[in-house]
């Protein structure tokens, strides 16, 4: 009995010996790798850490260097020595860079359109834990673009509409008050990104039953209206009518020839429905005064003419009607030739042309078409706003933007809408970051 007794003693020690010599073996096992997953899970987040900073300070570098107005050439000489400063200055100091490339370069051959400044970088920062596993570094790769400053100035026609639909509410207060604010917030952006010698020229051309000349000189236009009524009277109001060269079939043949080689065409008060627009249309200006005022006075009444407002808002970009304006706009390949026009409703009444009415949707449309095209042979740039529009009004809107530089935004709030405005005066003077 005994004896056995020692043999059970002596096997259950044996086998205690036995799980305590496993438990040893895999601690020894075990432990690299807690501290292998341990150390390498905080240099990971360290590394990402700083590669997101790294990435932040390139941003910002690439947005400074594209204001400053620095050449080509020194943008290549001092991009690197600018980032490497940058870096030291956030205290991004545990990197070491080991190349960075800065360039800058035309993206096409628009007049106007401006530069792209790009910047490339490879960092290694140092690891604290792996370097004990053979991985000493991380490597980081770094990019950002972003487009210069227009070189030239900006001319720019907002073609605002002000018919009657624009008083309907849109987030406590009428669709015409938060396109208002909109323009206007879009002016800031504008404005901040030019110098006092090269001011934006803007013209505002409200339209809604037709767009409102009053203030022109009288001698532009045809000696009496298209039913034969005379010219008012200096300083009166009187309103746009068609002004077209033939039908192609799908369109019509618009030019921005001067009023000289054909005057225009026009409706007096007795003619046209509402006479609406009550604001006139503002010529080109330098004056924030006098285009801010121009936007703030709008009012909100009529139909929905967009194609005389997209037509005037060519002319006051043209060249050939330097006479016609107190600011003459400069030849194509001098200025930015932009066009940032908004509507919440179909295109609708006709003055010249079809029926003649406030339900000529066909005619209204085509020759609105037809105005684009004329804008994207000169090299102007076509921004739309989509306001509570259906799709089919949003693709007419797109197909005019398309080709031209621009694009179409859609808006549904006014949130939305103030975006769409200030989206469009980053990409109008490219300071953003494109990558």
């Amino acid at each position: 009995m005994l004896t056995a007794i020692c043999s059970a003693i002596h096997a259950k020690t044996r086998f205690a010996c036995n799980e305590l010599g496993s438990i040893t073996l895999m601690t020894g096992v075990m432990l690299p790798l807690i501290f292998l997953l341990a150390g390498g899970a905080t240099d990971i987040s360290r590394i990402y850490s700083i590669q997101t900073k790294a990435q932040r300070t390139l941003d910002a570098a690439v947005l400074s260097m594209a204001r400053s107005g620095m050449t080509n050439e020194e943008i290549v000489e001092r991009g690197p020595k600018v980032f490497e400063s940058w870096l030291s200055n956030r205290q991004i100091d545990d990197v070491t860079i080991r190349d960075s490339e800065f360039t800058s370069n035309r993206r096409g051959v628009r007049p106007g359109e401006p530069e792209q400044l790009m910047a490339t970088a490879t960092l290694d920062a140092p690891t604290y834990f792996l370097h004990v596993f053979g991985l000493p570094s991380f490597e980081i790769g770094l990019s950002a673009a972003s487009l210069k400053p227009n070189s030239l100035p900006y001319e720019i026609s907002l073609v605002l509409d002000v018919s009657g639909s624009m008083r309907a509410n849109l987030n406590g207060r009428s669709r015409l008050v938060r396109m208002q604010e909109a323009a206007l917030s879009m002016l800031d952006e504008i404005e901040s990104q030019t110098t006092s010698s090269s001011p934006p020229t803007i013209s505002v051309i409200p339209y809604s039953t037709s767009v409102n000349l009053g203030d022109l000189n009288v001698s532009i236009f045809e000696g009496s209206s298209i039913n034969e009524q005379p010219l008012p009277a200096i300083g009166d109001d009187l309103w746009a009518a068609e002004r077209f060269r033939g039908e192609t079939g799908s369109g019509y043949d618009l030019t921005d020839n001067a009023p000289t080689s054909a005057p225009i065409p026009f409706v007096t008060g007795g003619e046209i429905v509402h006479r609406s627009p009550f604001s006139r249309m503002q010529g080109p200006s330098s004056s924030p005064t006098s285009y801010r005022s121009a936007i703030n006075g709008l009012t909100a009444i009529g139909g929905t003419a967009g194609h005389l407002g997209m037509i005037w808002g060519i002319y006051a970009l043209s060249p050939a009607w330097a006479s016609v304006w107190n600011t003459d706009p400069r030849p194509y390949d001098q200025a930015h030739k932009i066009i940032v026009m908004l509507t919440d409703g179909e295109f609708n009444t006709t003055q010249n042309i079809g029926a003649r009415s406030t339900n000529d949707l066909a005619e209204s449309n085509r020759y609105f078409q037809s105005a684009c095209d004329l804008a994207k042979e000169t090299g102007t740039t076509i921004y739309t706003v989509a306001l509570s529009l259906d799709a089919k009004s949003e693709d007419r809107l797109r197909a005019c933007s398309e080709g031209s530089g621009g694009e179409m935004f859609s808006a549904n709030s006014a949130k939305s809408l103030t975006e769409a405005f200030q989206e469009i005066a980053r990409k109008i003077g490219g300071l953003r970051l494109s990558s």
